[in-house]
């Protein structure tokens, strides 16, 4: 009769090795595997709260209103560049873009600030605030309202305008309108979304929103 061998010292070391190489590959895949799935949703996630800031802004934007009365201008401060601006800008609106159908003065003229703050809860991102131009006291002060933030993923905010060319010519951007008693026929918006990962550059969404406003209301200089 003949007897069983079993398996040597080396042929259990040979084949701890291979499993423990399988396992290793195994786990190095779904690692990257759920790397991938995760910075994915996260991006994602940046991309929707970025096309919804985008989206009520564009809206807001083309909802420009403007007389010659001299108190409906666009107003915008630039501040930094790149992922680091914190541009500022202001004009007179109609309709429930950004401050909500909600609000008694939405259909009548009214002035909103949209700029990078943090609200009394202490959140932090791209804001605005909203105020009515008709039956303010006399005392009222649009820098004392409190902020709503519309995104805490927007880390970045940056503008520029021109007055509206032909479409054989070129923009000529304007880092900062200056001219405070007009309204440009463009605003491009640019929002930095906070990195994925950390070490990586703020994702980047820009739009350019195009002001219908007749020539009869407004000139170019």
């Amino acid at each position: 009769m003949r007897k069983n061998p079993g398996f040597t010292l080396l042929e259990l070391l040979l084949a701890v090795a291979l499993l423990s190489v399988a396992a290793t590959v195994t786990f190095m895949t779904f690692s990257a595997a759920s790397t991938a799935w995760q910075r994915g949703t996260a991006m994602v996630d940046r991309l929707h709260h970025g096309d919804y800031v985008m989206q009520q802004l564009m809206v807001a934007l083309r909802s420009a209103y403007f007389t010659q009365e001299g108190q409906h201008g666009f107003h915008h401060t630039s501040s930094g560049t790149g992922d680091t601006a914190t541009d500022e800008i202001s004009w007179v609106k109609l309709g429930g873009a950004l401050i909500g159908r909600e609000q008694d003065y939405a259909e009548t003229p009214h002035r909103v600030r949209v700029f990078m703050g943090r609200d009394d809860s202490g959140r932090e991102g791209i804001a605005f605030t909203g105020w009515r131009l008709a039956g303010q006291e006399d005392d009222f002060d649009p820098d004392t309202l409190s902020p709503v933030v519309l995104s805490e993923r927007v880390v970045g905010f940056s503008c520029r305008a021109a007055w509206e060319l032909d479409v054989a010519e070129e923009i000529d951007w304007l880092d900062e309108w200056e001219r405070t008693n007009n309204v440009p026929g463009l605003v491009e918006v640019t929002l930095y979304l906070e990195p994925v990962s950390r070490g990586d550059p703020p994702m980047e969404m820009r739009r350019v929103a195009k002001l219908e406003l007749g020539e009869t209301d407004w000139s170019r200089p």
